[in-house]
């Protein structure tokens, strides 16, 4: 890389070393233009330059002599022929800045003293001296609102640690009295498992009695119906034969249905099926279940309304279920005589009852240990969700010093003027139009996310209410020291991504704000 350099710029670069040594004798160690101080000893006059990367050394004045002899730049602090140069901004009075050797005479001050663009000097004025007064200023005023608000920050580091040690202390307490209530519940459930024993023994006298009336009833009902049935049948069975024919059915009006004067094969086949006849058994266990309503309309006994004159298929079904055989019934009863005492049965409620007095007792003793166990089991519910709460609020980062601990729950209000914004710290953000509408989850309560060593400087809300053919809304909000907790400001940059700005005392931290803006040089 050296062989192909020109002689000629190598003397003109020579001539700017020289220029540029000129204008850094302000300071007291002498340095190439774009050096800055720290880097000063790395740029010795007197030996051959290393390329910063170790790849290359040259001759010194090679350096800066715009041509980039390095691969990492180094070579060219103070002119633009590396594109990955750095150019160190000295700005005397106001902040030091490094800024791409790219931009080096490229017409646009970017150094307040101008050293940037040294070829044509008086493009640029220096302004570090007004720039830096008012950086300073600045700088103080910063300083102040931290030491005013770190007082208050102080307090709050007091009453988070305090609330945090009462949640602590409460949950302690929480778990004794929820081992407490286990064991309540436990003796409880005991007790009404032993009163529901005797209860039962107790109601079973009665459900025994009623089981017996019941079928005394169904079996009467049963021999009604038949009863009723068999008058029927000798009435159709014109021939006495004992079998009810096609041609018998077409001279009963009870046949008729629709009742439009004719027993058609329609109506036939609705009461035989597909026989041509029934016997008297086929007749009382099939036919008679669906006859019997538009027999008794027949004669009366069902009064049909006007706009209603044919007789429902439903009544048929309940004749039907009043014919069927005790031992589905048995069945039945059987079954629910296994089902829990306080499950609804289609029977009459035992609480509704009228018992002896001695089996009252037992049954209102039974009932009010039932209650007591539901209570207690309600009880320990109670307590295992406060202590999921306490849990997760100790497991929460309330910040370094629980600065932040005070302002859990706490919600503060934003309008502008289409919305109000509510941010409800380390729970959620909302929105809600001012004319009128629900409020629009914009995200709930996710993390820290500040970079590096400012972890605590932003706050991240996510999973909110989904957008139109959108991602779920979420909110960042940036902390910044205020001497109240407020919003400063809402907006939303991107769609459905919205930025808070808050002001809080929790976020004046002194130790972290310099009065005096840093300098590398002066």
């Amino acid at each position: 890389m050296v062989n192909s350099h020109c002689w000629v710029n190598h003397f003109q670069a020579f001539v700017l070393i020289i220029f540029t040594f000129v204008i850094s004798a302000q300071s007291d160690v002498p340095r190439p233009r774009g050096v800055s101080l720290s880097k000063a000893s790395l740029y010795s006059p007197t030996k051959d330059f290393t390329c910063f990367d170790g790849t290359v050394t040259i001759p010194f004045n090679y350096v800066n002599d715009d041509y980039c002899d390095c691969f990492d730049g180094s070579d060219e602090p103070g002119t633009s022929a590396c594109l990955n140069g750095v150019f160190h901004c000295t700005n005397a009075g106001h902040r030091p800045e490094n800024i791409p050797s790219s931009r080096v005479n490229d017409g646009v001050c970017d150094c307040c003293d101008g050293t940037d663009e040294y070829a044509e000097p008086e493009t640029c004025k220096n302004t570090c001296e007004e720039m830096g007064r008012e950086a300073r200023a600045e700088a103080q005023r910063l300083a102040d609102l931290h030491k005013a608000g770190n007082h208050l920050r102080l307090e709050l580091i007091e009453k988070g640690n305090k609330k945090r040690n009462e949640m602590a202390e409460q949950l302690s307490q929480l778990e004794k009295d929820k081992t407490e209530a286990i064991k309540i519940k436990e003796e409880k459930e005991s007790l009404k498992n032993e009163l529901e024993v005797k209860e039962n023994e107790v109601l079973q006298v009665y459900r025994d009695a009623e089981e017996k009336e019941r079928k005394r009833k169904a079996e009467e009902e049963k021999e009604a119906l038949i009863k009723e049935g068999t008058e029927y049948f000798s009435m159709f069975d014109s021939n006495d034969d004992n079998v009810l024919t096609v041609d018998e059915v077409k001279g009963v009006n009870a046949f008729d249905k629709n009742k439009d004067g004719e027993v058609d094969q329609e109506e036939i086949q609705y009461f035989l099926g597909n026989n041509e006849s029934v016997d008297k058994e086929t007749f009382l266990s099939t036919t008679w279940p669906m006859l019997k309503p538009f027999a008794m309309s027949e004669q009366g006994v069902f009064q049909q309304g006007e706009e209603n004159e044919e007789v429902d298929d439903h009544d048929a079904d309940e004749v039907t279920r009043d014919l069927e055989t005790d031992e589905g019934d048995n069945e039945e009863e059987n079954a629910e005589d296994d089902l829990p005492q306080d499950v609804d049965q289609e029977v009459e409620p035992e609480s509704s009852r009228i018992y002896d007095d001695e089996t009252q007792k037992i049954v209102d003793e039974a009932s009010e240990a039932r209650r007591q166990w539901t209570d207690a089991e309600r009880a320990v519910r109670e307590i295992e969700s406060n202590i999921r709460n306490f849990q997760q609020n100790l497991e929460k980062d309330y910040g370094p010093q629980q600065e932040y601990a005070t302002l859990d729950g706490q919600c503060l209000e934003y309008e502008d003027k289409e919305y109000v914004y509510k941010l409800c710290l380390f729970q959620k953000v909302t929105q809600k139009s001012k004319n009128g509408g629900a409020e629009v989850g914009l995200g709930n309560w996710g993390e820290w996310a500040g970079e590096d060593n400012k972890k605590y400087s932003v706050m991240k809300y996510t999973n909110g209410i989904a957008c139109w053919n959108g991602p779920n809304r979420m909110t960042t909000v940036n902390i910044h020291c205020g001497l109240e907790t407020k919003v400063l400001s809402v907006s939303e940059p991107y769609r459905c991504e919205y930025n808070i700005e808050l002001a809080t005392p929790a976020a004046c931290d002194e130790s972290n704000v310099s009065q005096q803006p840093s300098h590398d040089e002066l």
